[in-house]
């Protein structure tokens, strides 16, 4: 037994609970904030406008790998919160017309993940501002992107036929995109 389970139990602590947000580019950062969180008592999970969030209780013995896995959910919205970051500037190098600096940036994001709904919204925005050519390397690294996005540990737990049949619906939505 850990000290951190120890000094729970001295408290007369059971079981500690784990916050979970879902992970995704219209997930709040507010919501962001309190992925992995651990706390002691469930009335202890924030209630944040927007934010719904999953608890998931354990036993105090199970601290330490609980704390490990906080850890690395705290490295996943990390990730999250540059992807943006990367996505931004590169809708803002668009913007710009700096079309190289725009695919370096959107290449960096789309290696962290992508979202057909913020691939939409950029392409609404800023597709009157790229060229044919500019456009087609676009749409190469987004369709690259999105069919590596499926493979992910996480998509594999969907049903294959449902992956298969949402990975086959983005890729052509992209490709009709950047036609």
């Amino acid at each position: 037994m850990g000290i951190r389970s120890l000094l729970h139990r001295l408290r007369g602590r059971t079981e500690l609970f784990q916050i979970y947000s879902n992970i995704t580019y219209s997930t709040p950062e507010r919501c962001l904030e309190h992925h992995g969180e651990i706390v002691a008592d469930e009335s202890e999970v924030p209630e944040i406008s927007g934010c719904d969030f999953e608890v998931l209780s354990f036993s105090v013995g199970e601290i330490d790998r609980y704390e490990e896995k906080k850890e690395r959910m705290e490295e996943l919205v990390e990730e999250e919160i540059e992807r943006r970051e990367l996505f931004q500037k590169g809708a803002r190098a668009i913007k710009k017309g700096e079309l190289e600096e725009a695919e370096a940036l959107l290449e960096r994001s789309v290696k962290l993940d992508v979202f057909l709904p913020e691939i939409e919204d950029l392409h609404d925005e800023y597709g009157h501002a790229i060229s044919e050519e500019a456009a087609e390397r676009l749409k190469d690294l987004f369709v690259l992107g999105y069919k590596e996005k499926f493979g992910q540990k996480r998509y594999e737990r969907l049903p294959e036929k449902m992956r298969e049949e949402r990975k086959k619906a983005g890729l052509e939505k992209i490709k009709d995109l950047f036609a």
